[in-house]
């Protein structure tokens, strides 16, 4: 389904950038993109992050891109299972890499609570009644990346303390201003710093799409070996989603004016 999506957002981005061209700097400009904009576009990537691309232009059009991911509650709510604070009673845990990770139960998003559920070896959270039981239908991280409104919501709160955490139902919540990762953000963050690191992964994606333009369709997107190609291009990427990163920005430029 989220492959599906992709490519019918990618067709729909293209429709727009229809005679924008693409494959040299040149090109990547030929919209003739009216200068100093700056436009951003939030999207579902990596099978658990909200994405967010900034996109600007300068005095002459030339494009700029920037790119991060916000943590989903599935990694804001984690907490220290060995702590004084949380046990068995108000955590409830998910496997990811093999490894248990204990969540707490309880959490609130926008003032609304939200119990949490193991579901094979995920977790889930519904809105709560009055006694912490599930009363609510749709998992808290669906109606997240409902739409490009609710993403923006969600991205733009969390850094003010909107997702925070219950050690107790009825008791004082606990706004969630850090990870594991140091940041809620992947920007700044320790978030997959070594090797090909996140950061110079993602300054890839940008730079294809500051030097080349983004009128691909995503058939078009392939994995050469290690590395990404778009089109004829090859870059240094090596991240297991490009494609979702590389829509993102389309999302985003097919917002742009021109001139």
């Amino acid at each position: 389904m989220r492959t599906f999506l992709a490519v019918l957002v990618s067709a729909l981005v293209l429709v727009t950038l229809v005679g924008c061209g693409s494959g040299t700097k040149e090109v990547a400009t030929s919209c003739g993109y009216a200068p100093n904009q700056t436009v951003e576009a939030y999207q579902y990537v990596h099978g658990g992050y909200i994405g967010k691309a900034v996109v600007k232009t300068d005095n002459t059009g030339n494009l700029d891109v920037t790119l991060n991911e916000a943590f989903l509650p599935h990694t804001l709510a984690i907490v220290d299972i060995e702590s004084d604070e949380w046990n068995e009673d108000n955590t409830v845990s998910y496997v990811s890499h093999g490894n248990t990770v204990y969540v707490a139960k309880y959490v609130v998003y926008n003032g609304t609570t939200y119990v949490g559920s193991t579901v094979g070896t995920d977790v889930t959270y519904v809105e709560a009644g009055e006694n912490g039981e599930p009363v609510g239908g749709q998992d808290l991280e669906l109606l997240i990346a409902r739409n490009q409104e609710s993403m923006a919501a969600y991205y733009e709160s969390i850094d003010g303390g909107s997702f925070k955490v219950l050690p107790e139902l009825g008791g004082s919540p606990i706004a969630v201003t850090t990870t594991g990762y140091e940041s809620l953000y992947k920007r700044g963050s320790t978030y997959w710093n070594f090797g090909k690191t996140w950061i110079a992964n993602i300054e890839e994606v940008e730079k294809v799409a500051e030097t080349h333009g983004v009128a691909y369709p995503l058939d078009e997107i392939r994995k050469d070996g290690d590395t990404w190609k778009v089109a004829d291009v090859t870059t240094g990427a090596t991240l297991a989603d490009f494609k979702d990163y590389f829509n993102n920005v389309q999302l985003a430029v097919a917002k742009l004016k021109t001139r």
